[in-house]
């Protein structure tokens, strides 16, 4: 009678070897809760696994001699809590043995009264559906009931060690690739090729499709079917998008002030304005990366006043400078007011005038629009 079964090896695998190896799989990180017998029990678990859409359904791994296997295992229900980023210390609490694990923890109430982390970045309440042991571990099949989440990113667990998901490589790439598209340092015709880009910014291939597809969100890039990726030229509308942006966190920021600036922090302010005069003599631009870093710091100090980082992100994002490179390129020529308008709008902050501030800031946006439509107009209608 023949069997399909393989043959088994010479020699078992050694332990030690196989949990190196094993531990080379990135896993998030979980407690495991249930309520049995008048008693929370608790544990941390990294084998949790979806099983099943239709029904909903989950398998959890646990050692048969954890106290909370045993729960568990009477209770036929528990709850499957994610923990973020930020909750390693909620790991190491329900990793050992100590005798009260939920110390200190706030929890909700979920089916059978299974306590549920009110903290956790997720959470599944689960019914037990059949188990079976393998080797130290038993494993529970469970249909899910009950399911919640919030924002954030997960806790890891790689190598024995706990940590975060590493992303910081897919955001640079796309940081630095939104740089090259908003300021036209790539070609505007022609395709992006996904290799070139990645070797040009030294990040590997899946970081710079992941920017890509960003970019496409964000009507930044484009895909051809025939050519690939594309850049979508900038015309007026969305020029005026930019800067009508950076008006609104502007007149923002004045509102949120207390009063006029210090005397110290205008003189500041002022000299960060003069420093765009030295790159106009005659009424032209004679260094236009000099121009348009110093007209950069002018707004940039403006949002700064707010001491609001978060603000000051969204603002960077509109990527203004880039829209004002891309439409001055061609030109020598910067806006007639700009200049004498920085100066009165410092004026107007130092005196603490809120009214004679949104006036100006309104008026110096339409100006820095029109100089924008102007170039983009000489450039043909896109940049």
């Amino acid at each position: 009678m023949s069997s399909n079964r393989p043959e088994p090896l010479a020699q078992p695998l050694d332990q030690t070897l196989f949990r190196h190896v094993i531990g080379h799989f990135m896993s998030g990180v979980a407690v495991i809760t249930t309520h049995e017998g008048g008693i929370d029990h608790g544990m941390t678990a990294s084998a949790v696994s979806s099983l099943s859409l239709d029904p909903p359904m989950l398998l959890i791994c646990a050692h048969t001699k954890a106290p909370t296997h045993a729960a568990v295992k009477r209770a036929g229900v528990f709850a499957v809590n994610v923990l973020g980023e930020d909750q390693e210390h909620l790991a190491a609490q329900f990793a050992g043995p100590r005798a009260d694990k939920f110390a200190g923890v706030d929890c909700d109430r979920g089916v059978g009264n299974v306590p549920v982390l009110s903290a956790a970045l997720a959470a599944l309440e689960c019914e037990v559906i059949e188990d079976v042991v393998g080797g130290t571990h038993r494993v529970f099949l469970a249909r899910v009931v009950g399911a919640r989440a919030r924002d954030g990113a997960p806790l890891g667990y790689f190598r024995g060690k706990f940590g975060r998901f590493e992303l910081a490589q897919d955001s640079t790439a796309y940081e630095q690739l939104r740089e090259l598209v908003v300021n036209r340092t790539l070609p505007l015709e022609g395709t992006l090729d996904v290799d070139d880009l990645a070797a040009r910014l030294r990040t590997p291939p899946s970081a710079v499709y992941y920017a890509m597809t960003r970019l496409i969100g964000e009507g930044l890039v484009g895909r051809d079917p025939e050519r690939g990726y594309v850049l979508v030229p900038l015309d007026t509308r969305a020029s005026d998008e930019a800067f009508d942006g950076r008006l609104a966190i502007e007149l923002g920021v004045a509102a949120s002030l207390p009063g006029p600036l210090s005397p110290a922090v205008a003189d500041r302010w002022r000299e960060i304005a003069a420093t765009a005069e030295r790159h106009v003599a005659d009424g032209r631009i004679t260094d236009l990366d000099g121009y348009l870093t110093a007209i950069e710091e002018f707004h940039d100090f403006l949002i700064g006043l707010a001491g609001n980082p978060t603000l000051h992100q969204i603002y960077r994002r509109l990527s203004t400078p880039g829209f004002m490179a891309a439409a001055l390129s061609g030109s020598s020529t910067p806006s007639a007011h700009a200049i004498d308008e920085h100066h009165e709008i410092i004026n107007a902050f130092a005196a603490g005038d809120s009214t004679e501030i949104a006036r100006l800031l309104t008026l110096h946006n339409q100006h820095t629009k029109q100089a924008q439509h102007q170039g983009i107009h000489n450039a043909g209608g896109r940049v």
